[in-house]
């Protein structure tokens, strides 16, 4: 029978390379394990190898509390013992960011590898930093929001560079007056409009994803939690108090 072969690690997308580490810890002939008693009282002497570890912390039944007993001592033995349990901690980390990343627009311009590899970079960053000191319950939070803030800088200087690249915009895609400029110019001009607060900054960044960036309707709606129908009647609102302001050269 013919049989697959394997994919190399280079392969893989770095999230995946950190789960098939986690994999090989759990599955190696002395496996990874940590104490059961630290998510469940009722086994108490047995060790559960890391990846089933990691499974009960990403159910939503499990406590806050026994996560923050996992996270302390997964702390406790990187700083104690050093790897492998550092890569254990990031691994820890990677079923929240997938969901956080799932979330964000997805750019052309933007390799999702690159992507993966700069929040992975910052979630090892802020574990380098944490103490046993720290409180339990929010080391598992503080790296997940580092990863979280990396993938929004990333996201926003991409966008950055798309808005001021010289790609002419659309006639009619916003007031008239607007039409007749480059992507930059009118970035330029929503962000004078939001200083002169003509417009608020959100209504500037929602003219510049749906008219400039190319985020769909929906995505945007749900990003500011209302309905697609009240997104459009922001984005309406705030374009007709921007073309009246171009036509009275307010800006």
């Amino acid at each position: 029978m013919h049989r697959t072969a394997p994919l190399s690690l280079s392969a893989l997308s770095p999230f995946d390379q950190v789960d098939a580490a986690l994999l090989d810890l759990a599955s190696a002939p002395r496996p990874l394990t940590l104490p059961s008693v630290l998510l469940s009282a009722s086994e108490p002497g047995a060790a559960w190898p890391v990846d089933l570890v990691r499974a009960r912390m990403a159910h939503p039944s499990t406590p806050g509390a026994a996560r923050a007993r996992v996270w302390a001592e997964i702390v406790r033995r990187r700083l104690t013992f050093g790897e492998p349990w550092g890569t254990v901690a990031v691994a820890m980390t990677v079923p929240v960011l997938r969901r956080a990343l799932a979330r964000l627009p997805r750019l052309r311009e933007l390799d999702r590898s690159e992507l993966e590899q700069e929040v992975l970079t910052a979630v090892i960053e802020q574990l380098t930093i944490l103490t046993p000191e720290e409180a339990p319950e929010e080391i598992g939070l503080q790296l997940v929001r580092a990863g979280d803030r990396a993938a929004h800088r990333l996201l926003y200087a991409t966008q950055r560079e798309r808005r001021l690249g010289p790609l002419p915009l659309e006639e009619g895609t916003v007031g008239q007056p607007l039409a007749t400029g480059s992507q930059a110019q009118v970035y330029l001009v929503l962000e004078r409009a939001a200083r002169a607060e003509i417009i608020t900054p959100s209504e500037a960044e929602l003219i510049a994803a749906t008219r400039l960036d190319g985020q769909s309707a929906k995505e945007c709606a749900n990003s500011a939690g209302i309905s697609v129908r009240a997104m459009f009647r922001r984005r309406s609102a705030a374009e007709q108090r921007l073309t009246k302001a171009l036509l009275e050269e307010q800006l």
